[in-house]
């Protein structure tokens, strides 16, 4: 997935993609979150910087607990 490297990503952002994987890929949490890892991050979750690392761990957080 082509992202704008200034771009912070959101929280939301990510809840919504980890629900979008999990529903169209019948995946569970922890390979919604390996999945994103290696789609959006391309495997390096610092890629995005501190403010986006830090909103993929609390969406990541927020799904796991629902």
């Amino acid at each position: 997935m082509m992202m704008k490297n200034a771009a912070i990503l959101s929280e939301e952002y990510f809840v919504s993609y980890f629900r979008l994987l999990m529903n169209t890929r019948g995946c569970t949490v922890e390979q919604a979150y390996q999945l994103t890892v290696e789609q959006i991050f391309e495997g390096d979750i610092n890629l995005f910087g501190e403010d986006t690392k830090k909103n993929f761990k609390l969406a990541y957080q927020a799904i796991k607990g629902n």
